[in-house]
């Protein structure tokens, strides 16, 4: 009896702990996509640069050529688009709007999240846990 009493007391433990590492996760996931959105918007380099692995990261988009044809292009140097980014002589300023549509934790260690900026994108960013920090390693989009 003690001894099924105590694994039922280690199994609830264990779940708390468990609920309560995915909340953290959450949370810095959140964040993590909150710096780079608002980053972009307040042309911040520190947030940009906090919320992608930068040196690894890239992009693909589907966007429109010369001639108004939609095409796909990719950015694998997300350093000089981060820098871009910040060198925004005009940014639109902070507090946008944009929601996180889903967010996914696979593993511990990876996570997707789909991200609605109200009438300019649709994000799919990829972000992995590394030395215990979430960083975007992906950002796919389409504009709306």
């Amino acid at each position: 009896m003690l001894k099924s009493f105590l694994i039922i007391v280690g199994i609830t433990f264990f779940s708390f702990n468990v609920q309560a590492d995915k909340a953290t996760d959450k949370v810095a996931i959140e964040a993590a996509v909150n710096d780079y959105f608002q980053g972009q918007g307040e042309a911040s380099q520190t947030r940009l640069f906090r919320a992608f692995a930068a040196d690894h990261a890239t992009m693909v988009g589907v966007v429109k050529d010369d001639n108004g044809k939609e095409i796909i292009k990719s950015w694998k140097d997300m350093n000089s688009v981060l820098n871009k980014w910040a060198a925004n002589e005009n940014p639109v300023g902070g507090d946008r709007d944009g929601e996180i549509l889903s967010l996914d934790i696979v593993d511990d260690r990876l996570a997707v999240v789909l991200f609605r900026s109200t009438n300019r994108f649709y994000d799919a960013l990829t972000l992995t846990k590394i030395n215990n920090e979430w960083k975007i390693i992906g950002k796919s989009y389409v504009l709306q």
